[in-house]
């Protein structure tokens, strides 16, 4: 039962607090049958206080009643004197108990939600979508707490009757919440525990609030002010009321809007400043002689490798996000990456992309996850019996790299080390990674193409080394499944995500998370850089 003296705080743009008071609001305990007739809240105290008394005295709680008494400062009740404090009967007892045992009630639950529907819909066009809001919060709490109360067929009824007006964005999450039907189906429910310990917030100009508060002060619906005050975040805002479409805008999460005070650190959204690097020019690009196009050439291809020297005042500084120094390899790629960019055909309605289809055929496993290098010369596919196989889409195969002592023998400083490092013996069109023991669910090439990552079911992410096709380091921090892991386009951090809810930022150095990102109300579905 709500408490009658119960308040329903919400902010404002100011820095002080509305309140809406139980009592003020006309929402006065009676009993059963007297609608309307008021009882002194202070009464009404003494009738509670009076009952528990009773209730431990029938039950013959000596101790108890004489520390209430105490706490209370209350006379001895021993003697049944005149002077002694007051017993309720029988009759009152049962007055002050009712209202815990009509919490549950459907018919009430049913009038209350009613009532609220009906006075929006009556309401100003211009309070009408900012107080629409609140029925879906209303709806979900009514509904859990006939579950809790162990009203089984009654909240089966009102869900079918009431979740068909909510609106569309709202339909995902009621049936996950339509496939909780008993109390004990609630406990341990990610999305119950939400519901449970997280307000929904809702923003609202002063005067749709100043007509809610009317509607509270003509109406005594104790359940409906528990629900605002217990589980709503109300905040009010001085000026004209959002319209449809300006509340449709930001509803639809499953908490409600975000709180003024959410979005107030500064975000640095810019991108940091590109490392130097030197491209010489090639004998192809100095054109044909007595002509003036290389130089042009030149200075076109020194603005696009140039183009982000000056530091972008959005973006974070150098030391808050160390990057490991490029090497060689690293520029060079980079140096082929933005002389190939040249090169592309810009795509319109006479040059279409070309597009190549692969079909992963005798999949007994069932394929859970698939990835692409970016230039396109690996695939890695993730398969239900906690296996990842990679294959080459190039005509080069794939190797792996020389024993021990055969590297020994190699020259170190020779130019193609790299290629001198490869078996050709061990080539093969695709290898098979064990280690996983669950489900794959994606995997994420570096942009160097020598390291792949992967995710499962198990909780873990795990390292490949694609020079050796071996498990180079088992990550561990989430404690449910994990959806998608990516590489960042530098190669050194990559992100996860899963089922807890939370997103974690990691090197490939790091044994632990260098960031958790946390706050969500349910799986972090997709992530990306």
């Amino acid at each position: 039962m709500a408490d009658p003296n119960r308040t329903v705080v919400v902010s404002d743009g100011s820095n002080d607090a509305s309140a809406v008071s139980g009592a003020a609001a006309g929402v006065q305990s009676s009993p059963k049958g007297e609608k309307g007739a008021g009882t002194d809240p202070s009464k009404m105290d003494q009738q509670t206080l009076a009952a528990v008394l009773q209730f431990l005295k029938n039950n013959k709680l000596k101790d108890a009643e004489a520390a209430l008494r105490r706490e209370a400062k209350l006379p001895d009740g021993s003697g049944d004197s005149a002077g002694s404090s007051r017993v309720a009967t029988s009759g009152e007892v049962s007055s002050v108990l009712s209202a815990y045992e009509s919490e549950g009630d459907l018919a009430r639950y049913c009038e209350y939600y009613n009532s609220l529907s009906s006075f929006i819909e009556s309401s100003l066009d211009a309070h009408k979508h900012e107080l629409g809001c609140l029925l879906y919060p209303v709806f979900i709490h009514m509904y859990l707490q006939l579950v809790y109360n162990r009203h089984e067929k009654e909240a089966h009824k009102f869900f079918n009757r009431f979740s068909v007006e909510q609106e569309d964005w709202h339909q995902e999450d009621l049936r996950t919440l339509s496939t909780v039907k008993t109390r004990e189906q609630m406990e341990g429910n990610d999305l119950m525990d939400t519901f449970r310990s997280s307000k929904f917030v809702l923003r609202m100009s002063r005067d749709s609030y100043q007509s809610l508060r009317r509607y509270l002060k003509q109406n005594e619906h104790r359940e409906l002010l528990s629900i605002l005050q217990d589980h709503l975040f109300i905040d009010v805002f001085d000026g004209v009321p959002r319209n449809r479409e300006q509340v449709q805008a930001t509803s639809g999460a499953m908490m409600g809007e975000a709180r003024r005070d959410a979005n107030k650190v500064k975000v640095l959204y810019g991108l940091p400043k590109e490392p130097d690097i030197n491209v010489p020019l090639d004998d192809d690009d100095e054109g044909v002689e007595g002509e003036d196009k290389p130089k042009k050439k030149k200075q076109k291809k020194d603005l696009l490798l140039n183009k982000n020297k000056k530091a972008d005042p959005n973006a974070p500084p150098p030391s808050r996000i160390p990057l490991p120094e490029l090497k060689d390899a690293d520029k060079l790629e980079k140096v082929l990456s933005w002389k190939e960019g040249l090169k592309r055909v810009p795509l319109g309605r006479e040059n279409l992309p070309s597009i190549c289809f692969y079909t992963l055929a005798n999949a007994y496993q069932n394929v859970s996850a698939v990835g692409v290098s970016e230039d396109s010369s690996l695939l890695a596919a993730g398969f239900e019996d906690s296996n990842v196989r990679v294959w080459s889409l190039s005509p080069q195969r794939l190797r792996t790299m020389r024993n021990a002592s055969e590297l020994d023998q190699l020259d170190k400083e020779a130019d193609d080390i790299v290629e001198r490092m490869m078996d050709e013996k061990t080539a093969a069109d695709s290898w098979l990674l064990h280690g996983h023991t669950g489900p794959v669910y994606s995997t994420s090439f570096s942009p160097d193409r020598e390291q792949l990552l992967t995710s499962s079911e198990d909780g873990t992410v795990r390292l490949w080394s694609l020079h050796t096709y071996s498990n180079l380091v088992v990550y561990k921090g989430h404690n449910y499944p994990v959806w998608d892991v990516q590489f960042s386009p530098t190669g050194y951090y990559f992100v996860s995500r899963g089922h807890d809810r939370v997103a974690r930022l990691w090197g490939t150095d790091q044994f632990q998370p260098i960031r958790m990102f946390v706050g969500h109300y349910s799986d972090v579905t997709c992530i990306q850089f």
